[in-house]
């Protein structure tokens, strides 16, 4: 970039955000921490379009720091500028950002900021501009679903999941899991089953199982999914609960 186009940048960010001092000198040279300091104190006090100025001039001096990029994302998102947050994670991917490093970027900054939605909203909008992503980026959202415990999009994620590896063990256990939530016992139950006809010394889901039935008074099933698990990994926590199921005889 010309000194000339550089100076002009400079100004015109300048403008942005009011006439302030942007930290730069009459050498051209600028202070990197203290603009970081501004971009915070903007992004504190929610003054948006003041903070993504900020971000611009960081991301201009530093063009490879992954927290900058999810606040720039995040914030653009809140200014609802979804074509601007594709050109910012595009940058990224330039620089040869991880992927992974940015939506976990995105993510803190946005649970952060009470605003859960602006991180689901981005997975969204990747998935629907870089198509090539969607398995990525699908598997991230049924990750967020799941946080969420957002029953519907957990059994729809998780069967898109399940769509090309069928065996998989923790999206059989979303699935299950999902309709489980949606108080669908009977589909979740035969989930986790199917799950054991894949996987049959699951630890966890020989828990859930024995728990279910034990709940349900089923007392014949449910000592047969805890004595599998004690057999795998014996604890206290299951020791008492088969005592109580089936105590010995004094």
């Amino acid at each position: 970039m010309s000194n000339l186009s550089f100076s002009i940048r400079n100004v015109l960010l300048c403008l942005v955000i009011g006439g302030m001092s942007c930290g730069v000198s009459v050498a051209g040279t600028r202070d990197y921490e203290a603009t970081a300091a501004k971009a915070q104190r903007f992004f504190k006090y929610q003054e948006w379009a003041n903070a993504a100025a900020m971000y611009e001039i960081m991301l201009e001096d530093s063009a490879k720091v992954v927290d900058t990029y999810a606040r720039a994302i995040a914030v653009a998102g809140m200014r609802k500028l979804p074509d601007y947050q594709m050109s910012l994670l595009e940058r990224a991917q330039a620089n040869l950002i991880p992927m992974g490093d940015v939506l976990r970027g995105v993510q803190q900054v946005s649970f952060a900021m009470g605003h859960n939605s602006l991180y689901e909203n981005f997975l969204l909008l990747v998935k629907e501009r870089q198509p090539w992503l969607t398995r990525s980026i699908e598997k991230q959202l049924l990750s967020y679903y799941m946080f969420r415990r957002n029953a519907p999009e957990i059994i729809r994620y998780s069967r898109i999941m399940l769509s090309g590896a069928p065996d998989n063990a923790e999206y059989l256990s979303n699935l299950a899991t999902g309709y489980m939530l949606e108080g669908n016992d009977t589909d979740g139950i035969a989930t986790y089953k199917r799950l054991l006809e894949y996987h049959p010394g699951n630890y966890k889901t020989l828990l859930v199982l024995g728990n279910y039935y034990d709940l349900k008074g089923d007392t014949a099933q449910a000592l047969r999914y805890l004595r599998q698990a004690d057999s795998i990994q014996p604890t206290p926590y299951v020791t008492e609960i088969l005592k109580r199921l089936a105590p010995q005889p004094r």
